[in-house]
C-alpha cells in the first residue's frame, strides 16, 4: 500500500474556477459535487478513479491507495484507459514546481479525461496555485474571460494555440507556456508569441503512459522536441530491425492498460518504448523520425504529411489542416486532406499553395469545414479518426 504521501492533495491554497463558477476551494468542490474534487477524494480512499465526459466518476476497488486511471489522446486510433500511479505524477510536479518562484495563476484547456487537462489540473491544485479551466474552446466569451483571470501559467496544445489566435485574444500576464500534443511548427509558435507576448515557450514531448520524456530549451535546435526532462533516461536501439526505437527510463512510466493495447508497447526491465523512433544529436537533442505510414511519395519526392499540412494552415483563413492516405484495390494510395475555416476559402487558392511545395502534387479531395465543425478530441486535438469517418470517399 503506497504512504499517504504519495496522494494527490487539494491545497489548501489552491482554488479552481470556470468561466461559469467562482473560485471555490477542496471543500467547497465536494459539496458543489465537481468532478476534480471527487477525483482526488476517490484516489484518497483507494479507489481507482476515471472521470468520465459527463463529470460522473467510476469507481473500482483497488487494494493499493494512489492509484488511478485516464485515456489517451485517440488521435489516429481508439483511446486507452491507463493506469498510473499519483506519485509518477507528483514527481513531476516538483520537478515543474522548482521552476517556478511565486504562487501560479494556471490556465488550463480541454476536457479532464485526457492526460494533458488532468495533468495541468491536479499540478496546480496539489502544488497549491490558481487554476482556471475552459473545458471548450468554441466560445470567445470565455476566452475573454480568462484575460481577466490574467494566467501566468499554461498547459496548451498547438491546435488550441490556433484556435485562440482564431480569437485574436492576447494574455500578456502569462510568463510560461507548456505546449504538448503534436508538432510545433514555426507558424503556431509565432502564434503563441503573439497570443503569449511575454512568455517562455516550452515544448514537451511524451505520452500518457511516458508522462514527460523531453522538454525545449533557448538552445533547441529547429525540429527538435529537446533534451530528456529531468531525471528521464533515453536510449536508442543502436541495430536491427527497431534501429534508432526509443526508450525510456523515469519515475513517470504508468504501470499498465486498464483497458486496451498497444502493439508496439514493450516493456524490458525498468525501460518502455511506445514504438516511437528517434535520433539524438551530439548535445543530446532529440529529434523525431516519422512512421512510414505518415511519408507519401510523388514523382520519386518523399513528403511528410505534417509538411503538407503546415503548408495548407499558412493559407488564408485556415486554422488547422488534416492529411491522409486513403488505399485503393491496386495497393496504392490517394491523398485526401481537410481543414478547418475561419472565412471563405477557396480550393484553388489551396491548390496553388500545396504546388509551392511540389508542382504535381494534387489531393484528391480538400474537405472545407468551418473551425465550429472541426471534430477535437476532449485534449483539444484534432480527431483524425471522426474526420476519416465524416469524409470518406469510397
Amino acid at each position: 500500500m503506497l504512504k499517504l504521501g504519495s496522494l494527490f492533495e487539494w491545497h489548501t491554497e489552491a482554488r479552481y474556477s470556470t468561466s461559469h463558477l467562482k473560485p471555490c476551494n477542496f471543500s467547497e468542490a465536494i459539496s458543489a459535487d465537481l468532478a476534480i474534487g471527487i477525483f482526488i477524494k476517490k484516489v484518497s480512499e483507494g479507489k481507482c478513479p476515471l472521470i468520465s465526459d459527463f463529470d460522473e466518476v467510476k469507481t473500482d476497488d483497488s487494494k493499493i491507495i494512489g492509484v488511478f486511471r485516464t485515456k489517451t489522446g485517440g488521435t489516429s486510433k481508439e483511446p486507452k484507459f491507463v493506469l498510473r500511479t499519483a506519485r509518477s505524477w507528483i514527481s513531476s510536479f516538483e520537478i515543474i514546481n522548482s521552476l517556478q518562484k511565486e504562487k501560479e495563476n494556471y490556465l488550463v484547456f480541454g476536457d479532464l479525461t485526457h492526460s494533458l487537462a488532468l495533468y495541468g489540473m491536479l499540478e496546480a491544485l496539489h502544488s497549491g496555485h490558481n487554476v482556471h479551466h475552459i473545458q471548450k474552446l468554441r466560445s470567445k466569451s470565455e476566452l475573454k474571460a480568462s484575460v481577466k483571470f490574467e494566467p501566468t501559467f499554461v498547459y496548451i496544445t498547438p491546435t488550441q494555440i490556433r484556435f485562440i489566435y482564431s480569437f485574436f485574444i492576447t494574455l500578456p500576464s502569462t510568463l510560461n507556456i507548456f505546449i504538448g500534443g503534436g508538432r510545433l511548427n514555426s507558424e503556431t509558435k509565432e502564434m503563441a508569441k503573439q497570443i503569449f507576448p511575454n512568455a517562455t515557450v516550452h515544448l514537451f514531448y511524451g505520452s500518457s503512459e511516458t508522462s514527460f520524456i523531453t522538454i525545449s530549451d533557448e538552445f533547441t535546435p529547429v525540429g527538435s522536441v529537446g533534451k530528456a526532462f529531468p531525471n528521464v533516461e533515453i536510449k536508442l536501439e543502436k541495430k536491427g530491425s527497431n534501429k534508432n526505437r526509443i526508450w525510456v527510463k523515469s519515475d513517470y512510466l504508468f504501470l499498465e492498460y486498464a483497458e486496451g493495447s498497444n502493439k508496439n508497447l514493450v516493456w524490458q526491465d525498468d525501460w518502455l518504448t511506445i514504438g516511437e523512433y528517434g535520433k539524438i544529436d551530439g548535445d543530446g537533442y532529440l529529434f523525431l523520425l516519422s512512421e512510414d505510414s505518415s511519408r507519401i511519395t510523388i514523382a520519386d519526392k518523399t513528403m511528410e504529411t505534417y509538411e503538407i499540412e503546415d503548408k495548407l494552415k499558412t493559407a488564408e483563413n485556415v486554422i488547422d489542416a488534416a492529411v491522409w492516405k486513403i488505399e485503393n484495390k491496386l495497393s496504392d494510395y490517394r491523398i485526401v486532406a481537410a481543414v478547418a475555416t475561419n472565412g471563405e476559402v477557396h480550393s484553388d487558392k489551396l491548390y496553388d499553395t500545396l504546388k509551392e511545395i511540389n508542382k504535381i502534387f494534387k489531393p484528391k479531395k480538400i474537405y472545407k469545414i468551418s473551425s465550429n465543425e472541426w471534430p477535437l478530441l476532449p485534449s483539444g486535438k484534432t480527431n483524425l479518426r471522426a474526420l476519416k469517418s465524416q469524409n470518406h470517399e469510397q
